[in-house]
């Protein structure tokens, strides 16, 4: 009885990972393609009010999944399971830490700066690090397709 418990705990996490992972990547690669580079129409009157509400909306969207893909990770870190191979497994949590480190380093500060006022230095350095970001969570998606069906197809 035991064994099915973990069984199930295990698919939550994995699939917790699935979703965050590949809504992440969705989201972050809209963001790059469409939404940043629409950033450069606001005008200049315009842009400190948009940078922040921007900020502040997707915060609201990309916090939460960044937090539960996390977890999801962690506990693949710790629990040997089925659903994604250890070497995958790390290779995946490695991503997501130079995603975070990206993220808080220098993404983050970027978009702090452009609050105060459009610089173009700041506008080009957040683009750089969403870039990072893009192929991070791509990468962490195919991983995640491969360990999908390598779990499926056995």
């Amino acid at each position: 009885m035991e064994t099915v418990t973990q069984d199930k705990i295990d698919v939550v996490f994995f699939l917790l990972q699935v979703f965050c992972t590949f809504a992440l990547t969705g989201i972050i690669w809209f963001m790059q393609i469409v939404h940043y580079p629409l950033m450069r129409k606001v005008g200049k009157g315009r842009f400190v009010v948009y940078a922040r509400a921007h900020l502040m909306l997707a915060t609201f969207i990309i916090a939460p999944l960044m937090l539960l893909e996390a977890t999801a990770v962690f506990y693949g870190l710790i629990s040997q399971t089925h659903w994604i191979a250890d070497e995958a497994s790390r290779l995946g949590a490695v991503l997501l830490l130079i995603i975070w480190i990206i993220t808080f380093a220098l993404h983050l500060p970027q978009q702090r700066k452009l609050e105060r006022e459009f610089e173009a230095r700041a506008y080009r350095r957040m683009l750089f690090g969403n870039w990072v970001r893009c192929y991070g969570w791509s990468f962490r998606s195919i991983i995640l397709v491969f360990s999908m069906l390598q779990a499926f197809i056995g």
